[in-house]
């Protein structure tokens, strides 16, 4: 791991508010979600906004990070979803098998190595019954890649992993079958996310977008939406 307990805690007092301005990834987990996935856990939560989101549209949402400050904060934020909010470290959950219909995360394995992604990978298969979805910043987007590796310099939360298809595909394709990859994330005012911005944010809309451009806008989005079956 790149962080430590004690950073995320001391991180997100300063930038929780911030980053709850920005709920396009529960938006999009929600356009590709089937009908018979309603039980869902959201791994590395952060901010929690866009479990909120998710369960304010109806699903049954839990979240989960190792950040004591995050959790707390979220359940002050959002008071009716507290019960779902917990501290937990994700490369070992305490939650039974086959306890949720989808899990996912945002942008959480870029913290990690490679070993430590498959485990987080393993676990995360264990508790969904399925399907799973990591979400990576995406290296072939060579405008936003330059653009992190100027900001880590002065800010850390900056230093995170960039991934190519092809290799989180092939870590994923060793837990997981039916690998389906999404760039998302049109420098944060094109296509799908200016659905969002304009209200038409249901998942017919977002899922006809995702599905018109496919891989075609890949060098101008920000991140690999990863889905795969347990």
């Amino acid at each position: 791991m790149i962080y430590t307990k004690e950073y995320w805690n001391l991180e997100w007092a300063s930038v929780f508010e911030h980053y709850q301005q920005d709920i396009r990834h529960g938006h999009y987990i929600h356009a590709v979600l089937r009908p018979d996935e309603k039980k869902i856990l959201e791994l590395g939560a952060g901010s929690f906004r866009d479990a909120s989101l998710l369960n304010r549209l109806g699903l049954e949402c839990w979240g989960v990070d190792y950040s004591t400050f995050a959790v707390d904060s979220a359940r002050k934020l959002y008071p009716q979803y507290a019960e779902r909010f917990h501290v937990a470290n994700i490369l070992k959950m305490d939650f039974p098998d086959n306890s949720f219909d989808f899990s996912y995360s945002n942008g959480v394995v870029g913290c990690f190595n490679n070993d430590d992604i498959k485990s987080i990978f393993k676990e995360q298969c264990r508790i969904t019954r399925k399907r799973i979805a990591v979400t990576v910043h995406n290296r072939h987007n060579q405008q936003f890649w330059d653009y992190f590796q100027k900001k880590k310099q002065e800010d850390p939360l900056y230093a995170v992993r960039f991934f190519l298809i092809d290799e989180i595909s092939d870590i994923l394709k060793q837990f997981c079958t039916n690998i389906t990859i999404i760039p998302v994330g049109k420098q944060k005012k094109y296509f799908e996310d200016d659905l969002i911005n304009i209200g038409l944010s249901d998942p017919v809309f977002l899922k006809k977008s995702f599905d018109y451009h496919r891989l075609n806008l890949l060098d101008v989005s920000e991140r690999l939406l990863c889905l795969g079956e347990v």
